[in-house]
């Protein structure tokens, strides 16, 4: 990814690693120059898939909007592609019902929009995390310029293929956790759009625990609240669709495809490949316990001993290891965590080196480079399997990754750790609400 050339100091990396100088700087007309061919690149790649190809999950969408209220939500798939069915929460149906009346090309171009305005935010809200003290016109500079580049990235780019949510949820879920959000002069209570994005797809409900653990006791009851409110909403709507969903085809992961489809990156998509046939329910929910256990366990340790905002990032990996069906556009989390290995405070030595090694994998996808499809993902093997499994061990060498730096720094002086001081949950520095007039509108 592109670095936003700025005229403010680049941090020297965690662990004093920095130049003599201390600080560079780059040319004022760069960091504007940089956004703007940025964004128009973000549009093209916007475009492209939208006008070009047909978007299979933004028409899901659309067609569970239509059939909100009539009794067949959970019943009805696309006729060109039966083996896609509606199979969100009842209140994604409700979100997309103000596109569902436009024709679609133009519903989709909307959506699209939407999409490339939710990755300048991801990006925005990441750079502001790691960088609290930068101005907010070098923030959003350097968002627009890193999301044309992002775009490159596997997960990003099948998410504009696809006409995917994820971007979208994950935009909800840093603007909740990493700054105060405002409606007008009142800032919204943390927590609830993390209930927003738990009522439109359930692989967000990681960060409830999550807030609990991290004694943000507050802000992980109002998600819970929104969250139920909202679902009790959608289920007014139509309460024997809600019904079914919730008893029936939540848990159902085969109704959202074959969890041995080389796309699902999950741990259990991973175990099912490794072990060559499709394991039982029981040992991948147990496994994925374990991994859900340990990785929240790993969350509050760097949210405790490191920064709150590495916290959240191995939080949002966990989910999508321990969730049934992470398939492989989910893991737009890839943009806030190279955002941290690039300029994180608390990195390691060498977080841009890792940094450049993870973009290639995710530029490359090496998943797509072994034979997929008709459960032949079973019968992989040696380098197939290596590359196959390539999202998934990215994820794995995260958090192994995240422990073994957590573990060092305990080991050495306090003074050593860059996050040590980091020890409240709120993301930002004071100072940098205050510059905020008090928190920024989003």
């Amino acid at each position: 990814m592109t670095a936003p050339a700025e005229p403010v100091a680049v941090p020297a990396p965690a662990g004093g690693h920095g130049s003599a100088g201390g600080a560079r700087r780059l040319p004022t007309w760069l960091l504007p120059a940089a956004a703007v061919a940025s964004l128009a690149w973000l549009l093209e790649r916007a475009w492209q898939p939208t006008w070009h190809h047909v978007q299979l999950d933004f028409q899901v969408y659309v067609l569970g909007a239509h059939h909100l209220v009539d009794g067949r939500l959970y019943q009805v798939s696309l006729p060109e592609a039966p083996y896609l069915p509606f199979t969100y929460p009842p209140l994604a149906a409700v979100g997309f019902a103000p596109l569902a009346p436009l024709p679609f090309s133009a519903a989709a171009l909307v959506w699209a929009a939407v999409n490339a305005a939710a990755l300048v935010a991801v990006c925005y809200l990441s750079l502001r995390a790691v960088l609290p003290g930068r101005p907010r016109r070098t923030l959003v500079l350097g968002a627009c310029a890193l999301a044309g580049p992002a775009t490159l990235l596997e997960p990003v780019s099948l998410t504009f293929f696809f006409g995917q949510v994820n971007l979208v949820l994950a935009a909800l879920v840093l603007a909740d956790l990493t700054m105060t959000v405002r409606l007008g002069r009142r800032a919204l209570p943390r927590g609830v759009l993390v209930g927003v994005a738990c009522a439109v797809k359930l692989v967000p409900l990681v960060f409830v625990p999550y807030l609990f653990l991290t004694r943000q006791v507050r802000a992980a009851w109002t998600a819970l609240a929104a969250f139920a409110g909202l679902t009790l909403v959608a289920a007014a709507l139509d309460p024997a669709q809600s019904w079914s969903y919730w008893t029936r085809f939540a848990t159902d992961a085969r109704r959202v495809g074959d969890p041995a489809f080389i796309s699902n990156q999950s741990l259990r998509g991973a175990l099912d490949r490794l072990a060559h046939q499709h394991l039982s329910t029981v040992v991948t929910s147990a496994a994925a316990g374990v991994v859900l256990v340990g990785g929240l366990a790993l969350a509050r340790w760097a949210w405790r001993d490191s920064s709150a905002f590495l916290g959240l990032l191995v939080a949002a990996t966990t989910g999508l290891l321990a969730s049934p069906i992470s398939w492989a556009h989910h893991f737009v989390w890839a943009v806030p965590v190279l955002v941290w290995l690039l300029w994180g405070p608390d990195r390691p030595a060498g977080g841009r080196l890792w940094a450049g090694a993870a973009s290639v994998v995710l530029w490359w996808a090496p998943l797509w480079h072994v034979p997929n499809g008709h459960d032949v993902e079973l019968h992989e093997h040696g380098w197939q399997l290596l590359l196959g499994n390539s999202f998934t061990l990215l994820c794995v060498v995260f958090l192994a990754g995240v422990a073994v730096l957590l573990t060092v720094r305990r080991r050495g002086p306090a003074a050593g750790r860059p996050g040590a001081a980091v020890t409240a949950p709120a993301v930002t520095a004071p100072a940098d609400r205050a510059t905020s007039a008090g928190g920024a509108t989003y």
